[in-house]
């Protein structure tokens, strides 16, 4: 009987214990706060004489129509801009509690078809994603397989913006 008593214990200090950590890590909806213009944030203290827009537009069931456009305008060095192919991805189990949403950036490449004749995409880099609000989103790279100067960033925070109507 007391064995019956210690398990029955520790199953619900088990499932306590879940609960309460499923609360400490907020479920993160890119379907519904992604697509836009984000402008990057700069941490405190940083002045920059320079505007970064990152547009992800919303495809259809081609993966080669959602697209990431940076947009780089700086001072000295004038304006820029980069398109990619983005895709969401989830990890773990959504609505757990450890589940880490990503997303992976493409470079378009159409120099190289696939053998049924389709373009294929090179992976240019992958970013977890930390935050993802109406108004705030928050971009932790894990890798980059760009060689070169390119405009994918590190960890990057950034405000969305809303424009006059």
């Amino acid at each position: 009987m007391k064995r019956v008593l210690k398990f029955a214990i520790s199953v619900a200090l088990l499932v306590a214990g879940l609960c309460g950590c499923e609360k400490l890590i907020p479920e993160i909806d890119l379907a519904g706060n992604l697509e836009g213009d984000w402008e990057r944030v700069n941490p405190d203290g940083i002045q920059d004489a320079g505007l970064v827009i990152w547009r992800f537009t919303a495809g259809n069931e081609d993966p080669h129509s959602w697209v990431l456009s940076i947009y780089v305008s700086d001072v000295f060095a004038g304006d820029s801009e980069a398109k990619y192919i983005y895709q969401k991805h989830q990890n773990g189990y959504p609505g757990v509690g450890s589940s880490t949403p990503e997303l992976y950036l493409y470079e378009s490449d159409h120099d190289f078809m696939q053998e049924d004749g389709k373009a294929s995409c090179t992976p240019a880099a992958r970013y977890y994603v930390k935050e993802c609000t109406k108004d705030k989103l928050v971009l932790q790279r894990i890798e980059v397989n760009v060689d070169g100067a390119n405009m994918l960033e590190g960890d990057v925070v950034f405000s969305e913006i809303v424009y006059a109507k």
